[in-house]
């Protein structure tokens, strides 16, 4: 940095600390919000893939059932294999801790095997040493963690929290309780990816009885031997691959992972750059202040000679050194942020997709140069055109007093703000890519946003129009400035615009959809108590209730009639999806499923039954049929083990349960052709005149190892878990509306300054510190109500192409639209009431500037 640019540019950023330090938080939050996210989607969906990529060697290739368990007894025809490659058969659980109730990935591993394949094993596992100790090979006693049916391995992560060799882990598995003694500990090593915390390991053997799942298996993992070749191994493997298993590379289930979610997580992103692009306008704001008020200083320099190109560099360098000193600062408040974050995705990411169990961000190198990059270009692009204004500006303009920011041209912003609106409507509405592509909603709603964001601009002369009738002076002076705006009234009003607009779309979008998912739950949830494994939850629960259990509780002599409900998931057409089974009699006779096409309810279910186990058929949910293009009437061909079978679909059924999409059906073929009797969930109902709440109460004490919910208390868990669902989307929502009233009082301060003369002149004519405050208060208040009318009118345009278009796209899901006078209300009290806290400081300050106060440099 040169003499010119120190005295300059740092002297200046020192002697205005306060813009300057407004400036740094600007950037510092905007690159916060916006890294937090990613690092939290990061870490939660990394998580996917830790769970087996930690323990022993990585694998070349996965064998898998297309749908079910895969069976041992189609492991012989593979035999040949093994002159190549070796294999690790896997099978997967899950166990719910009994004092927290906190899920664990339960994993069963060959054990023996899994030693011999390692290349080191003594370094992949072993028993947990005391006090630290070194472990020695020969001193592995794998037999005996072989041996002990109960044994299981740990993550360091665990055993940190106080856990040890002995300790025992009480919980449940399926719907029974069980004792787990820990054996050992798998430890972390720099060549794997960290062993998730949640991570436990069983000999395979002892894993398939807890699981009671002799003789099945969920995948198995195979590796090439010294010298072979993998191109080889797999041709051999497809030649020799019995019906219905696939064989994909171990990559492939990351990759699922990463596509499920992909949607889920560029919404959060997306919803993470409000505060970025609120933090812009404000950015734009500041640096047009900064600029105007050193125009005697840029004059100055024209006149001795320097080029415009060297004003240029200055008011960039001051914009870089700006914006890389507020996203450093950003980089440490967005891991601080990202640690929050991270669970509140994780969870969500778990309910909907699958296994994740991140519980903290790490800085990666990538994402720290990016936000780095983002923070710096942002202040750069908002310094550019002020700065090139000022270096192309004669000296002598610069001088003149009254040179101060020009009025924008609010007509042709107007026009060009609707014409944004109506392209954004256009685009949004007028294309539809392939499912699960929602570009054009994404490109409508940002145009949207930039549309709505000029036609707040647009509408400070009209709020200014009362000024001119009123024979109120103070308010007369208040909103003359609104007639012919500045930029600085201008960026102010646009910031809280894109604020208020975001808030309000996602808002109603949210009320759209809960309206609609409480709607579907009353009608859907018929039953009077819901029985399902403790720990069952999400799509990652693998938990599952015995037949006799299932026909004990249908058996009870309260229960008038019982549906079993089972779920598992399955590859369709390449994808995963879900398929399930119910009782369709009892949802028939008792249930109040909404169908989306079909015909109305019962017909479609009645249907189901008709071509009975070989030609039978199925209801496919909304999502499911939007995701594959799947209408009624259409045959599908379905993968069981016991080969492809045909099904005709009945009905498209309204369900929010999962984004993947699910097959429904009917119980009896469902055991006809995958022969498990076992269920994921019971329905009961009651017969007349028995209490619910009594009746779960006596079931809970007979099965401890179930959870029985009343009607109205799943209800109320679900309603608790979409709020949880939302929450991190609701704090997003408020950082933005946060940073654009601040940006608000930062404005009032500028144009404070800007109207020092006239403050001067008014206090001369005998005006009180109350009246001048009150005048900046009111014109402040102006830009804040220009902004919040706009941001609520593009909230409710984007609302609409948030429910109309981009759910049913990207998520399959068709949502009634629901216009909430009350939440509207609340943004509007909350907007103007935090504006005019936020305004007071600022108008107080303006009102005091001292007649004899020094002005350095112009107004």
């Amino acid at each position: 940095m040169t003499w010119l640019s120190r005295r300059l540019v740092v002297r200046a950023l020192l002697r205005e600390w306060g813009r300057a330090l407004l400036t740094l938080l600007t950037v510092a939050l905007g690159v916060a919000v916006f890294l937090s996210i990613r690092l939290a989607n990061r870490a939660a969906v990394a998580s996917f893939e830790q769970f087996t990529q930690g323990v022993g060697q990585g694998s070349d290739l996965v064998l898998r059932a297309e749908a079910g368990p895969l069976r041992e007894a189609q492991l012989p025809a593979l035999r040949p294999l093994l002159a190549q490659g070796w294999m690790r058969p896997v099978i997967e659980g899950s166990f719910a801790r009994k004092d927290t109730l906190e899920g664990f990935q339960l994993l069963g591993l060959d054990l023996v095997g899994l030693g011999a394949a390692a290349p080191e094993p003594a370094q992949d596992l072993g028993p947990a040493a005391p006090d630290g100790a070194s472990r020695d090979r020969a001193t592995l006693d794998f037999y005996g963690v072989i041996q002990d049916p109960q044994a299981v391995l740990i993550s360091t992560a665990l055993a940190a929290e106080g856990l040890a060799a002995g300790s025992v882990l009480e919980g449940f598995v399926q719907e029974r309780p069980v004792r787990l003694r820990v054996a050992g500990v798998l430890p972390d090593a720099p060549s794997r990816p960290r062993i998730q915390r949640n991570l436990l390991v069983m000999d395979l053997p002892a894993a398939q009885r807890l699981l009671a799942r002799e003789g099945e298996l969920d995948r198995v993992e195979w590796g090439l031997r010294p010298g072979a070749r993998l191109v080889d191994l797999e041709a051999q493997a497809r030649r020799l691959l019995p019906p219905g298993l696939v064989l994909e590379p171990p990559e492939q289930r990351a990759e699922s992972g990463r596509t499920m979610t992909a949607a889920f997580r560029f919404n959060l992103s997306i919803l993470s750059l409000i505060a970025l692009a609120v933090g812009a306008y404000l950015l734009f704001q500041a640096f047009d202040a900064s600029v105007n008020q050193r125009r005697e200083t840029w004059a100055t320099l024209r006149a001795l000679g320097q080029p415009p190109a060297a004003l240029l560099r200055l008011v960039l360098g001051e914009a870089a050194l700006l914006g890389g000193l507020g996203s450093l600062l950003g980089l440490g408040l967005g891991w601080l942020l990202a640690q929050g974050s991270v669970r509140a995705v994780s969870q969500t990411v778990n309910a909907l997709y699958g296994a994740s169990a991140a519980r903290s961000a790490a800085l990666h190198g990538e994402e720290a140069f990016f936000a780095l990059l983002f923070g710096s270009l942002a202040c750069l692009v908002a310094a550019w055109v002020p700065a090139r204004r000022a270096a192309r500006t004669p000296a002598v303009q610069l001088l003149a007093r009254e040179g101060g920011p020009p009025p924008v041209a609010t007509l042709r912003l107007g026009l060009a703000g609707g014409c944004a609106l109506l392209g954004g409507v256009a685009l949004a509405y007028g294309i539809r890519p392939a499912p699960g592509v929602a570009w054009q909603a994404y490109g409508g709603s940002l145009l949207v946003l930039a549309g709505g964001s000029l036609l707040a601009v647009a509408l400070l002369p009209l709020l200014g129009l009362p000024g001119r009738s009123t024979r109120r002076w103070q308010l007369r002076l208040a909103l003359r400035p609104l007639l012919r705006p500045t930029s600085r009234h201008g960026f102010a009003a646009a910031a809280l615009a894109v604020a208020v607009g975001m808030t309000t779309g996602m808002g109603v979008m949210v009320q759209s959809f809960e309206h609609t998912v409480l709607t579907w739950i009353g009608s859907s949830l018929q039953a009077d108590l819901y029985v399902a494994p403790i720990g069952s939850a999400g799509a990652a629960s693998q938990h599952r209730l015995s037949a006799e259990t299932a026909d004990a509780l249908a058996g009870d002599a309260t229960v008038a009639a019982a549906d079993r409900f089972q779920m598992l998931p399955i590859t369709f057409r390449g994808r995963p999806t879900f398929l399930g089974a119910g009782d369709m009699a009892v949802q028939a006779a008792r249930g109040g499923l909404i169908l989306a096409a079909g015909g109305p309810f019962p017909a479609p279910l009645l249907a189901l039954r008709q071509g009975g186990t070989e030609a039978p058929g199925v209801l496919a949910s909304e999502t499911f049929a939007r995701h594959f293009g799947v209408r009624v009437g259409e045959v599908l061909d379905l993968p069981t083990p016991a080969g492809t079978r045909r099904v005709t679909v009945r009905g498209i059924l309204a369900d929010y349960g999962n984004e993947r999409g699910s097959l429904i059906l009917d119980r009896p073929v469902f055991l006809a052709w995958f022969q498990d009797a076992r269920v994921a969930s019971l329905a009961l109902y009651l017969k007349p005149g028995q209490s619910a709440e009594a009746v779960a109460a006596r079931l809970r004490l007979e099965h401890p190892g179930l959870q029985i919910r009343s009607n109205g208390a799943l209800r109320q868990q679900v309603a608790t878990i979409f709020h949880q669902t939302f929450a991190i989307t609701y704090a997003l929502e408020a950082i933005g509306l946060l940073v654009a009233v601040l940006g608000l009082a930062q404005g009032l301060t500028g144009l404070a300054l800007a109207r020092r003369g006239e403050v001067w002149s008014l206090r001369a004519l005998g005006a009180t510190q109350v009246d001048l405050a009150r005048i900046l208060l009111l014109e402040g208040l102006g830009v804040a109500l220009a902004g919040l009318l706009a941001g609520l009118g593009l909230g409710l345009l984007l609302a609409r192409i948030l429910v109309d278009v981009l759910n049913p796209q990207v998520f399959g899901w068709t949502l009634a639209f629901r216009l909430p006078v009350g939440f509207l209300a609340m943004v509007a009290l909350v907007t103007l009431g935090a504006a005019a806290l936020a305004l007071v400081p600022a108008a107080r300050w303006g009102a005091r500037l001292g007649a004899d106060r020094e002005v350095e440099e112009g107004a």
